[in-house]
C-alpha cells in the first residue's frame, strides 16, 4: 500500500482510515465503544466530535465527546507500512464508573480491488489462539455471515490476488483482548466487506472521577508478503513489550515426560543421564529436565521430593552437574491442590471469586495426573496476595540458589487465568478475576515474583502460558503446540492418534513460527523418535519411521528449543540417526511458503547463509492420507531460480540431481515428509551434502572457503560427529587431480566422495593442474 488517509466524522462518530495502492483499497471505519459493568454500552455514534489534534503529517488524535465520558482516539502511521491507533478514556461523569471491555475499535472493514476484477475466492483468516498449548491453532475458511473469534489478533488473506490484511493488538501489560470478525455476503466482484470488534476486558475495573485510562495499542498492516508483514508486527510487539533475555541461542536437553510421564524416579534420570552421556555424547545436549512426578502426592503446591526420590532434589541436581550436565525441574506454581500442605497452612492464599474457591482445573474433583487420583480440585493463588508473591519468589530462590537448578518448566500457568470449564478462546469462557486489578496485570505481577526468585540466569519455559501477555522478561521461551504424546488414563476413551497429534502439533507450530526469537524462543515440544509405547504404560504412541521423520522435521524446521525424549537405551536402531541430524538447533525458523494451506502448509523454506554462500533446507509434507506427487516453483524459495540447482535428499543421504525452474517430486507417501538442501550451481567445486547435521554444513562447520583453487572445510569443534561429506565437481575440474589433507576421497563422475579424519581439524582438497 502506497497511501494512507485518516479523517474523522461527526456524523458517523468514528475515525475513517483509508490505505489506497496501485491495485487495491481498503477502508476501515475505527468506531469504538465502552461497556460498562451495569450493561450500558457507549457507542461512538453516541459521542460528539470534539477537536482534532494534528502532531505531525503522520500523528493525529481526534477526540470525542459525551455527557459522561471523553474518548481520544490516537493515530500515527508509516506511510503504506503500518497504522496504529489506541484509546485514552476520560470519566466526566463525576462519579465512579466500572468497566467492563472497551472496544478501540468497531466497524467495517472493506477491501476492494481497483484495476481488474478477480475471480471470488473464500478468505483465510489466522487463529494462533491465546495460549501455549492450544489445539485450534491454524488457518480456517470464512463462511459468511458467521462470526469468528480471535485472540489479540488475525491475518485476513484473499488467495486470488495474494492480499494479506494482518489487524490486532500490538501490547498486552494491562488487558487481555478479543476480535471478533463476521464477513458481509459478496455485493460486487472484487469487493468484500467485514464487520469487527477489537477490545480490551477491563473486568469491572473502576474508573474514578476525572481519571483517565488508556488501552492497549493495536495495528492495522497490509500486504502481499505474509513474513515480511509478520515480521513488522512483531517488531511494533517487541517496542512494546520489550522481552528481554540473557539467554542467546536455543536450549537443547532431554526431557522425562513422554517416555515415564509421572511415573518417573530418581534412577530413571540417572539412568538416562549415564545413557546420554555414554551413547550419544556427539549430541552435546545442556539440560536434563524432571517433569512431573517428583513432587509429593498431596499435589500441586507440596514442592518437595516425594519416596521416588530418596535422595532429595538439591542430590539429584548435584549428580545432573556432575555428569556435565544442566538440572530443570517441572512446576506447576499458581495452582494448588485441595489436599496439599500448603493450603491447609495457608487457606487464606487461595483466591475468592464470590462465596466461593477458585478452581482452575478439575473443579469436580476428576484428575489427569496418576500421582493425583484422589479427587482434588485445584485451586487458584490469590496472585495479588503479598504473601503469595513472597512466597513465590522465595520457593524459586530456593529451587535455584540452594537446590542448584538452572532451568525451570512451569506449566498450567493459564488455568491461574481462564479455568478448564468451557473454551478459554470464546467470549463465554470461564475467566479467573483478581481483587483490584485484571487478570493479565495479576499474572504478570506474579511472574515478576518468580524471575525476582529465580534468578535472570535460570532459564524460564512457559507451558500453556499465554502466548503475548509473557512477553517482558518473565520468560525466556514458550510452548507452541499442544502435547505430542498423551497418556490413556482411561481405557478406550475418544483422543486424537499419534498421526492426528503430530498434525495438529505441526500445523500449530507453522502457524505460530514467526514468534520466535521475538518474545522467547519457540518450543515446538519435545522430539519422540520411538516406534513404540514406553514399558508398562499406555499412550498409544507407535508412528512409523516416516512419520517420525515428519515430527522430527517441524522440530528441525521450527528453529526452536531442542529437547529429546525418549529411553534413550531403547530407541530402535534406525531411529537414532534422525538424533544425530536433527541435533543442535538451526539458525532460525523456517518459512512455510504456502503459510495459509487451509490444511498445513507443505512447503517450509529454511534459508541458510555463510558469508556470501547461501543455501536452502526445505520440509516437503505429505499431511494427507494418499500418496502425492508435489511440484515446488523454484523462484519461490529465494535463490537464483534462473539456474541450475543441486538437490539432496537429507533423510535418505541420497543425491536427487540437477534442476531449474521447478521441482517435481513424485509419489510421497502419505503421513510423511521430504527433507531437502537445494545449492545454486556455482562455477567451482562446492559443498554438496554432509552425513551430519540436517543444515547441511551449517552445524558442522565454521568456514566453507574457496581459494587459490583449494576447497577448505573447517570443522566446527562443537560439533561432535563425524561422517561422510560430498562436493559437486563441475566440468572443468573433473579431470584434474586433487591433494587432500584431513580425509579420503573418492571421485565418481561429478561427485568427490571424502570420509574425514576423526581428528582433524579441517579438510583441504587443492584441485591441480
Amino acid at each position: 500500500m502506497s497511501r494512507i488517509q485518516v479523517s474523522a466524522s461527526g456524523r458517523q462518530g468514528a475515525v475513517q482510515l483509508l490505505l489506497d495502492g496501485e491495485s487495491s483499497r481498503m477502508t476501515c471505519e475505527l468506531g469504538f465503544h465502552v461497556e460498562l459493568a451495569d450493561g450500558t454500552c457507549l457507542e461512538s455514534n453516541d459521542f460528539q466530535l470534539g477537536s482534532t489534534v494534528m502532531r505531525d503529517p503522520h500523528e493525529a488524535v481526534f477526540q470525542f465527546h459525551h455527557e459522561e465520558l471523553d474518548v481520544s482516539v490516537h493515530c500515527q502511521w508509516k506511510e503504506g507500512t503500518v497504522f496504529e491507533w489506541w484509546l485514552t478514556v476520560g470519566n466526566r461523569s463525576g462519579k465512579p464508573l466500572a468497566l467492563k471491555n472497551i472496544a478501540l475499535g468497531a466497524g467495517q472493514l472493506n477491501y476492494e480491488q481497483t484495476q481488474f476484477e478477480i475471480e471470488h475466492v473464500p478468505w483465510r483468516l489466522l487463529n494462533i489462539g491465546l495460549q501455549s498449548t492450544d489445539m485450534h491453532a491454524g488457518i480456517c475458511e470464512v463462511t459468511n455471515e458467521r462470526p469468528y473469534y480471535f485472540d489479540s489478533m488475525t491475518v485476513f488473506h484473499q488467495p486470488a490476488d495474494g492480499m494479506n490484511i494482518l489487524m490486532g493488538c500490538i501490547s498486552f501489560q494491562t488487558y487481555f483482548s478479543h476480535l471478533l470478525v463476521s464477513q458481509h455476503r459478496q455485493q460486487a466482484a472484487g469487493s468484500d466487506t467485514f464487520d469487527y470488534v477489537i477490545a480490551n476486558h477491563y473486568e469491572g475495573m473502576l474508573l474514578d472521577p476525572d481519571e483517565i485510562t488508556e488501552t492497549e495499542r493495536a495495528a492495522i498492516l497490509i500486504g502481499p508478503d505474509h513474513n515480511r508483514l509478520f515480521s513488522v508486527y512483531m517488531d511494533l510487539v517487541v517496542r512494546e513489550m520489550q522481552p528481554r533475555s540473557q539467554f542467546h541461542q536455543a536450549p537443547t536437553g532431554w526431557l522425562s515426560w513422554y517416555y515415564y510421564y509421572g511415573t518417573v524416579t530418581e534412577q530413571d534420570i540417572l539412568d538416562n543421564v549415564h545413557d546420554l552421556r555414554d551413547q550419544y555424547p556427539e549430541l552435546n545436549v545442556e539440560y536434563i529436565v524432571i517433569d512431573a512426578g517428583w513432587f509429593l502426592e498431596s499435589g500441586f503446591g507440596d514442592w518437595e521430593a516425594n519416596e521416588k526420590f530418596p535422595h532429595g532434589m538439591k542430590w539429584l541436581a548435584d549428580q545432573i552437574k556432575a555428569a556435565g550436565y544442566k538440572p530443570g525441574l517441572w512446576f506447576s506454581p499458581l495452582l494448588a491442590d485441595s489436599g496439599s500442605r500448603l493450603l491447609e497452612r495457608h487457606p487464606d492464599w487461595v483466591l475468592k471469586q464470590g462465596m466461593k474457591y477458585a478452581a482452575g482445573m478439575n473443579p469436580s474433583g476428576s484428575d489427569v495426573l496418576e500421582l493425583h487420583e484422589k479427587n482434588k480440585v485445584k485451586f487458584v493463588l490469590d496472585l495479588t496476595h503479598p504473601e503469595v508473591l513472597d512466597y513465590l519468589k522465595a520457593m524459586f530462590t530456593q529451587v535455584t540458589q540452594e537446590w542448584g537448578y538452572s532451568y525451570i518448566k512451569l506449566d498450567f500457568l493459564i488455568r491461574a487465568l481462564f479455568t478448564d470449564q468451557g473454551n478459554h478462546s470464546s467470549l463465554h469462557r470461564d475467566q479467573v478475576l483478581f481483587p483490584g486489578t485484571t487478570t493479565a496485570a495479576a499474572y504478570r505481577k506474579a511472574m515478576q515474583a518468580i524471575r525476582e526468585g529465580a534468578g535472570e540466569g535460570c532459564f524460564i519455559l512457559g507451558c500453556a502460558a499465554p502466548l503475548f501477555t509473557s512477553a517482558g522478561g518473565f520468560i525466556d521461551g514458550n510452548r507452541m503446540t499442544p502435547d505430542i504424546t498423551r497418556r490413556n488414563y482411561v481405557p478406550d476413551s475418544p483422543r486424537p492418534t499419534y498421526w492426528e497429534l503430530i498434525k495438529i502439533c505441526g500445523i500449530t507450530m507453522a502457524a505460530r513460527y514467526f514468534l520466535h526469537g521475538k518474545i522467547g524462543y519457540n518450543d515446538p515440544d519435545v522430539l519422540v523418535v520411538r516406534g513404540h509405547e514406553p514399558e508398562g504404560i499406555s499412550d498409544d504412541y507407535k508412528p512409523s519411521l516416516d512419520e517420525a521423520r515428519v515430527w522430527a522435521g517441524v522440530v528441525a524446521l521450527s528453529g526452536g528449543m531442542l529437547f529429546y525424549n525418549d529411553k534413550l537405551s531403547d530407541v530402535e536402531e534406525e531411529r537414532r540417526s534422525l538424533l544425530k541430524q536433527v541435533f543442535p538447533p538451526g539458525p532460525g525458523a523456517a518459512v512455510p511458503i504456502d503459510f495459509f494451506q487451509k490444511d498445513g502448509p507443505e512447503l517450509w523454506n529454511l534459508h541458510l547463509y555463510r558469508g556470501d554462500e547461501s543455501w536452502v533446507v526445505l520440509g516437503v509434507f505429505n499431511w494427507g492420507e494418499t500418496v502425492r506427487d508435489i511440484d515446488v516453483d523454484l523462484s519461490l524459495l529465494d535463490i537464483a531460480a534462473s539456474r541450475e540447482v543441486l538437490v539432496q535428499d537429507i533423510w535418505e543421504h541420497t543425491y536427487l540431481g540437477l534442476y531449474e525452474n521447478q521441482l517435481c517430486l513424485t509419489e510421497i507417501p502419505p503421513h510423511s515428509m521430504r527433507l531437502l538442501a537445494i545449492r545454486t550451481v556455482l562455477e567451482r567445486p562446492q559443498l554438496l551434502s554432509t552425513a551430519g547435521h540436517f543444515t547441511q554444513g551449517w552445524a558442522e562447520f565454521t568456514e566453507v572457503t574457496w581459494a587459490a583453487e583449494t576447497f577448505c572445510l573447517r570443522w566446527n569443534p562443537d560439533y561432535k560427529s563425524r561422517g561422510p561429506i560430498k562436493l559437486y565437481i563441475p566440468e572443468p575440474y573433473r579431470d584434474k587431480p586433487i591433494e587432500i589433507s584431513g580425509g579420503y576421497a573418492e571421485v565418481h563422475l561429478d561427485i568427490l566422495s571424502i570420509m574425514p579424519l576423526q581428528d582433524g581439524e579441517c579438510i583441504r582438497i587443492r584441485f591441480m593442474d
